[in-house]
């Protein structure tokens, strides 16, 4: 993963648009006053475009502050974009993994395993640990045992190992000879220091953890979440760009093999006037590009919801714009093709509250034509009501249903009759429904009858919940190495009632051929 480059250390917050008389914060005021003041777009009626434009309002209404304070929090405009995806992952438990890697490695390392053993000698026996670092700098090391838990002469338990390469450290916990989680640190080329805080990935083991690099200037880069054996994203993932100035959000949400694929959400630079600022987009991507339903806001002027594809508005929008300028304010409804206004649009400009005072646009591939209703046929736009419905109430979680109102917009407004794109991900939610209905560890023990593949073996897994400090013991039936590891993995998450579901039982299918370790 390349590393980000900056030139400033801090985000500006107050840049003149359209001259010295407008600021952003100005801007931004008369937005949020416009949309508190006019509501909702009156021409959305689909339950999934409007839960989007929820999504956005909130985004739009947050203040995008900064200033020394935001250094070490976030501003409420990137706490309400991280609060879309709290069924995902939680902002405490990350913000307390931060907290520590900013404390530096010992500090970090004797809050989270004050008791170490004393024993030397002991012997690691796989190496293959994934550390996520930069570009051309180690992942995997050749560890040497310094001290700690042992048994039979293989590290098991808590203990520290070190490395010559890169002055690699590390103090976590061992299971026979494999390291399962810890606190990571090491100085890459360049001078910076790397700390780590969580799992280990590894062959068939994807672990939640936070990785941190500290640059010399004072910024720092965060990345949290489900991460794979190559240092990619795979599962929930949150890159973020710490400056002196502010912590902002650069990417949240799902991502597949390193990129956005699913509900996600990113910030990027874009111009507004003669500012450059940091707009906001949510919704499903593919490929790190918005590709579905989604929406958008720039903070300070505008903000709009519906189809977009391959990273450009595509199909059907609804949109409010509010001039900071002066005190025109709009919404309006129609059709984009590759990021242009096409055809004809439905505008209720200005004080007009009533769909009396609308008007109707025309564009030809963004080009302004007239203003003349031609019969303008808005039967395809509000498709999406009935369809979506469903949806918008049906009992899965509101990314669920982002996602698959996605679906049925590709299929439903792409016209043809295609209904391939919404089938296919019912299906995948069918799956991943069933996969988080595995209800507790007592399942993970109860697949007891002999299968193919050996005989079963029973391993007593001791597990301690790190916020509640309980600690018990399980036992976990399996037949494999590989298995056992991910099963300890999976009781651990249900016992202490984390928010990484997902990311056990996808490593129980890929090691034991079953969501909940039930090694066939």
């Amino acid at each position: 993963m390349l590393k980000p480059v900056f030139a400033i250390l801090s985000v500006a917050g107050v840049l003149a648009l359209g001259g010295c008389e407008t600021t952003v914060n100005d801007a931004y005021q008369s937005l949020s006053s416009e949309i508190i003041l006019r509501g909702t777009n009156p021409y959305i009626e689909a339950p999934v475009l409007k839960d989007l434009e929820d999504r956005i309002r909130t985004i739009a209404l947050a203040p995008n502050l900064d200033g020394a304070f935001y250094s070490t929090t976030f501003n409420p405009r990137n706490d309400a974009i991280l609060a879309n995806f709290d069924e995902m992952f939680s902002k405490d438990v990350m913000m307390e993994d931060i907290t520590l890697a900013r404390a530096g490695f010992d500090a970090a390392a004797a809050a989270r395993y004050p008791l170490t053993g004393t024993q030397t000698g002991c012997a690691i026996t796989d190496h293959s640990g994934y550390f996520v670092n930069g570009e051309g700098e180690p992942n995997r090391f050749d560890w040497e045992f310094v001290k700690g838990d042992c048994a039979d002469g293989i590290a098991h338990g808590v203990g520290e190992a070190r490395a010559s390469a890169a002055e690699a450290r590390f103090i976590g916990r061992f299971d026979q000879g494999v390291m399962l989680e810890g606190v990571f640190t090491m100085v890459q080329k360049d001078g910076d220091r790397v700390i780590q805080i969580g799992g280990v990935p590894a062959q068939n083991r994807i672990a939640r953890l936070l990785n941190t690099e500290f640059r010399a200037n004072g910024f720092q880069w965060h990345r949290y979440g489900d991460f794979n054996n190559d240092g990619k994203f795979s599962g929930f993932g949150a890159n973020i760009w710490n400056y002196t100035n502010m912590m902002l959000v650069k990417a949240v949400g799902h991502f597949e093999d390193g990129k956005l694929n699913g509900f996600a959400a990113q910030q990027d630079k874009r111009k507004v006037g003669e500012a450059e600022v940091w707009a906001v987009w949510i919704g499903t991507y593919a490929d790190d590009k918005m590709d579905g339903v989604g929406a958008w806001t720039n903070g300070l002027s505008d903000l709009a919801v519906g189809e977009w594809k391959d990273g450009k508005q595509n199909g059907v929008a609804f949109g409010q714009y509010a001039s900071y300028l002066d005190s025109y304010h709009e919404f309006y409804a129609g059709r984009y093709v590759d990021g242009k206004r096409h055809g004809p649009f439905k505008v209720l400009g200005q004080n007009a509250f009533v769909d009396d005072g609308y008007t109707v646009e025309n564009y030809n591939h963004g080009e302004f034509v007239d203003d003349s209703d031609d019969g303008l046929d808005f039967g395809q736009v509000f498709a999406l009501a009935a369809g979506t419905a469903v949806i918008g109430s049906s009992n899965i979680s509101d990314m669920s249903k982002v996602e698959i109102g996605g679906a049925f917009a590709a299929d439903v407004l792409g016209g043809g009759g295609n209904s391939g794109n919404l089938q296919s991900l019912q299906q995948n939610y069918q799956l991943q429904q069933q996969n988080g209905q595995a209800g507790g560890v007592a399942q993970v023990a109860a697949g007891t009858g002999m299968q193919a593949g050996g005989a079963l073996k029973t391993y007593k897994a001791t597990i301690t919940c790190e916020q509640t400090g309980v600690t018990s013991q399980i036992d976990v039936p399996y037949r494999t190495e590989q298995c056992r590891i991910a099963a300890v993995d999976f009781a651990t998450t249900y016992s202490c009632n984390k928010l990484d579901q997902e990311r056990v039982t996808r490593n129980c299918q890929s090691a034991c051929g079953h969501p909940q370790c039930l090694e066939q």
